[in-house]
């Protein structure tokens, strides 16, 4: 069985109404075959496409996340690819082994459809650990994170339902099994603006439906990011969160796992984009993904944002 081609009009259809009918024509023989892979091809690398070519929609086209404002002719007050955010960050690691010495981190998420009373959210991630054991900056892990989640706005709490996929790499090192996992669950968010004072917390609850390797049942999280200005374009910055992951006992014996961090700095806004200095603390699950051992350790580094 394979995709319907009904997909590629869509995806022309969608196109023309985000100004990005150029780009559209110039990966037609690329998005159709795309369109017509099997169905039952592996998730990761099929989740991993999809996100490029949203991509490639998102950064083709004229909306950016400056001008989120309807057009006039929206109907019902439905937009399309009417927000981003990005982030881009480096930090060194302050640890004594030579596995963990420095972490890039870069990722953002697009509003795809925003239907008013809520939107949908896709969400790409990246992470890289590097160390020293094979060579200076030795990459030695590559941590992907795809979600999905739709979501339901009241007043200034948005609740919404998400697909949570996670999958861990190696670099130079042998590894012929998966390392994933796929959750599904629900999350909140809300922010309070009071003053020079902006404050966002969140929480979330899922369930694993699908793992490899790992022993996790689910995941139970929330986090709280503080931010007060001292001026127009400088803030201080202070954001703690915290995870607790059930295992499955049958698996290596876990009762279950927990993490968090904390963070402190300054914040310096641009035009378009904001630069954080930070320091943070963090208490990461499984930091290696064979050892399945917490390990903690000091960070010091940059953030690049999207301004909100």
């Amino acid at each position: 069985m394979v995709r319907r081609a009904d997909d590629y009009a869509l995806y022309l259809t969608i196109a023309e109404r985000t100004g990005a009918i150029l780009p559209a024509l110039h990966f037609r023989p690329f998005v159709f075959r795309v369109l017509t892979l099997p169905v039952d091809m592996s998730s990761t690398p099929w989740m991993a496409v999809g996100a490029l070519c949203l991509a490639t929609l998102c950064f083709a086209s004229p909306l950016s996340a400056q001008s989120n404002a309807a057009s006039d002719d929206d109907d019902d007050g439905v937009r399309v690819f009417s927000g981003y955010r990005f982030h881009l960050n480096a930090a060194t690691l302050i640890d004594d082994d030579e596995r963990f010495n420095w972490d890039a981190d870069y990722g953002g998420d697009i509003d795809v459809i925003d239907f008013g009373t809520g939107r949908f959210i896709f969400l790409a991630n990246f992470e890289a650990i590097l160390g020293e054991e094979l060579r200076a900056f030795d990459v030695n892990q590559g941590n992907y994170i795809l979600e999905g989640t739709v979501t339901h706005r009241l007043g200034s709490t948005e609740i919404g339902g998400t697909f949570h996929h996670v999958s861990r790499h190696v670099s130079d090192r042998p590894k012929n099994f998966p390392i994933d996992w796929n959750m599904v669950g629900a999350q909140v968010w809300h922010r309070i603006d009071v003053n020079r004072i902006h404050l966002d917390v969140g929480a979330r609850a899922f369930r694993t439906t699908q793992r490899s390797f790992v022993d996790y049942a689910g995941e139970f999280g929330g986090y709280a990011r503080l931010r007060y200005r001292l001026k127009e374009r400088l803030a201080v910055i202070a954001s703690a969160d915290a995870v607790y992951r059930p295992t499955d006992p049958s698996v290596v014996g876990r009762s279950g796992v927990s993490g968090g961090s904390i963070e402190g700095g300054v914040r310096f806004e641009g035009d378009a984009v904001a630069v954080e200095l930070f320091v943070a603390v963090e208490r990461r699950v499984d930091a290696d993904p064979f050892d399945r051992l917490p390990r903690t350790w000091g960070m010091a580094g940059f953030r690049l944002l999207a301004r909100e």
